[in-house]
């Protein structure tokens, strides 16, 4: 078989992984009570709903970009295009930002810092798990031209 083409091994689908980061974020909300601002302070809502919002565009324009390359969004499956347009420009990782921004501006809007600080094991999470595996598979896949990418275009933003 071609080196890249068996896929990335990844096995931990990542929206469980911030699925499961926010449930336990809110688990220990729930637990041991925290806020970012007084109950009355519209601040944090308005910035979570902005997060939000922007995770939720930022998104549609990644799904809307791997429908234009006829690749698949499945980190468990091989690659057929390399993804280098649209929000790919910016960051080599557009769906899981737009997973964390979900996640913090659930935690804003909720005022709830908890589920906020579950995203730094989250990250580190989808890191070594998903994202080491997804890079070593697009470098076999792609080669040079995964690695003149990487170089151009940073990992989160």
């Amino acid at each position: 078989m071609e080196a890249g083409r068996e896929g990335p091994g990844v096995r931990l689908p990542p929206p469980v992984v911030f699925a499961a980061g926010l449930g336990l974020g809110f688990l220990l909300q729930r637990v041991q009570p925290l806020t970012f601002a007084a109950p009355d302070n519209p601040l944090p809502r308005w910035l979570g709903a902005l997060f939000a919002l922007g995770s939720c565009f930022l998104a549609g324009w990644a799904f809307l970009t791997f429908r234009r390359f006829h690749t698949t969004v499945r980190p468990d499956r091989p690659a057929s295009a390399l993804m280098v347009e649209g929000p790919f420009r910016f960051t080599r990782n557009p769906l899981y930002l737009s997973l964390a921004l979900l996640q913090a501006g659930l935690a804003l809007l909720a005022n709830a810092p908890w589920p906020a600080l579950m995203l730094l094991p989250t990250l580190f999470v989808i890191r070594v798990h998903v994202i080491a595996r997804e890079e070593r598979h697009l470098e076999a896949r792609f080669g040079a031209e995964y690695e003149a990418y990487r170089r151009a275009v940073r990992r989160w933003f």
